[in-house]
């Protein structure tokens, strides 16, 4: 993608504020150099009354120059404020973004990334790019405008002199101008590097038992460390061009400077101008310098800026879940007379990755209200069946319906809305138990709460905890024990109240008291359901209506 068309792309981001966030831009530095035009208009009128010596009007230059400067500094402040709001605005709609995207991409995108690389993408350079918002459009676009503006009442005053001035600073800015292909290589180099170096960490805070414990997981951290050596060297390059940069600014900052002096007293000499014009110009010429020297210093840096700006767009152009909008009009009423009567897998066939066959020409039908037991070797498809149900993957041939109706015509909202899971593993989030249960229903009451965590068999285990319902549980509930985060699970699929429950081995891992509570929950869970259960154990097998067995 070109980083015009990229950068084209990043500013519509900013949508309807769009206008008003370049309107605020430009006012805000047009606020900026008129200051400094009243002030050297000012010096230059001072001098003139100098060289005739009378201060004849010398308060009426003073009070005029008093209000527009008061005038130019309040446009700088207004107008800077609003930028600032829509830029920051326009950092948060990137954020938003590419969270959005994150959670529309579909099951085998998390197989084929790791974690910490998504975590990267979402933090790192969604910050870096926004970066075009916040700082560096403006550091660009403002010197340009500026020196435009600059321009104008210096050749006004003397165009020879101007004209000089201006060739040198043009040497300065094409000088600057090699940077720019360095610096946005760098900045995709950086992107690169920041996301290995996550990916390490995120493994190692999730298997921090693991690390603790045995030697051989000692190469994660070596590998963050090789990586963040290796980061810390791109970033030294990225320092050193910098600070050549500046050293480059600096040197021809001073040549400028030299060169104003001897060209202002040799055309002064000539008659060209007069020393209140050259005092004029050089009131404006110090932020006519800087400005144009900023363009070359900033460029580089908007270029480093794009080139995240691209690796953010790579993210949000990824393929979503291809068949989330429903064809079913769930507004018609023989629509809404759906209920869900029966799970069918008809001649159904899936492999991962176009690799080996999981299921060939798989069939199965599980009628309303019944309990289904799916048994098997592992690797013989079980799981991979709730993921297809749960529409994580399209099936390669052959159709899934519920009561009759295609799930790629229900819709993944609306399907996975009518179905409960239990996996073998529960993930609890990180926060309290009443919002681990809550999260089955939107706007959940206390009351519900509490009567779907009796029905789990979870309430007094949970009145025991230290702040009952308010405890944290920690990370993926490493404070809780396997059957008491299995129960929160449950009570959390209780709560959700679906007509649909696909069970995973959701005793497997239980000591026999954990899974006798477990049990009783589940079935407490499975009163007027339709339920598939993924199991192994003999007696999840025999609490079942009836059992199919796969290979």
């Amino acid at each position: 993608m070109k980083k015009n068309r990229v950068f084209v792309r990043f500013l519509k981001i900013l949508g309807k504020s769009l206008p008003l966030f370049l309107f605020a831009m430009i006012i805000h530095m047009v606020g900026d150099n008129l200051f400094t035009i009243v002030l050297s208009i000012f010096v230059k009128n001072i001098f003139g009354l100098v060289a005739i010596g009378s201060m004849d009007g010398l308060g009426n230059i003073i009070f005029v120059s008093l209000i527009a400067g008061i005038i130019a500094l309040t446009i700088f402040y207004i107008f800077g404020s609003i930028y600032d709001i829509e830029a920051k605005r326009g950092n948060a709609k990137v954020q938003k973004l590419v969270f959005d995207k994150a959670l529309k991409l579909p099951m085998s995108y998390y197989e084929n990334h790791h974690s910490g690389d998504i975590v990267s993408k979402l933090v790192y350079d969604a910050d870096t790019a926004s970066q075009i918002f916040t700082s560096r459009l403006r550091r660009v676009t403002t010197p340009i405008m500026s020196v435009v503006v600059y321009l104008i009442p210096m050749f006004w005053m003397c165009p020879q002199l101007t004209l000089c001035l201006f060739a040198i600073n043009v040497i300065a800015l094409v000088v600057n101008g090699k940077f720019i292909k360095p610096m946005k290589d760098n900045g995709k180099k950086m992107s690169q590097k920041n996301a290995a170096m996550t990916k390490h960490l995120s493994t190692m805070i999730q298997g921090i038992e693991l690390v603790k414990i045995f030697a051989g997981s000692n190469k994660i951290v070596e590998d963050y460390k090789n990586d963040n050596s290796q980061y810390s060297k791109v970033q030294e390059e990225y320092c050193n061009m910098s600070s050549i940069l500046t050293a480059i600014n600096a040197l021809f900052d001073s040549i400028c400077s030299l060169a104003f002096l001897a060209l202002a007293v040799v055309f002064i000499q000539k008659g060209i101008t007069t020393v209140g014009e050259v005092a004029a110009i050089y009131t404006m010429y110090g932020s006519f310098s800087n400005n144009f020297l900023q363009i070359g210093q900033y460029f580089p840096e908007l270029m480093n800026c794009i080139a995240h700006a691209e690796v953010i767009f790579d993210f949000l152009d990824e393929e979503e879940e291809n068949w989330n909008v429903a064809s079913i009009d769930w507004e018609n009423e023989s629509d809404k007379k759906i209920k869900y009567e029966y799970i069918d897998l008809d001649n159904v066939t899936f492999s991962y990755n176009s690799g080996k066959k999981v299921l060939g020409n798989f069939s199965m039908k599980v009628s309303k209200g019944k309990n289904v037991a799916l048994t098997g070797q592992s690797g013989k498809g079980k799981s991979t069946i709730a993921k297809l149900i749960l529409g994580f993957y399209p099936v390669e041939s052959g159709v899934i319906r519920i009561e009759g109706k295609n799930i790629s015509e229900i819709g993944i909202e609306k399907l996975r809305e009518m179905i409960a899971y239990v996996p073998q593993m529960p993930y609890l989030f990180n926060v309290r138990i009443r919002d681990n249960i809550g999260y089955g229903k939107s706007e959940a009451t206390e009351e519900e709460i509490i009567k779907a965590a009796k029905a789990a068999n979870a309430h007094d285990f949970i009145m025991n905890q230290s702040h009952g319902y308010d405890t944290i549980v920690g990370e993926r509930g490493s404070r809780l024990s396997g059957g008491e985060c299995q129960r929160i699970a449950i009570a959390r699929a209780i709560i959700k109240n679906a007509p649909i429950l696909l069970l995973d081995e959701a005793t497997s891992s239980l000591d026999n008291k954990a899974e006798q509570l477990v049990q009783s929950a589940i079935d407490n869970l499975l009163k007027d359901k339709t339920t598939l259960t993924i199991a192994h154990k003999p007696s999840t097998i025999a609490a079942a209506d009836y059992e199919v067995r796969m290979g």
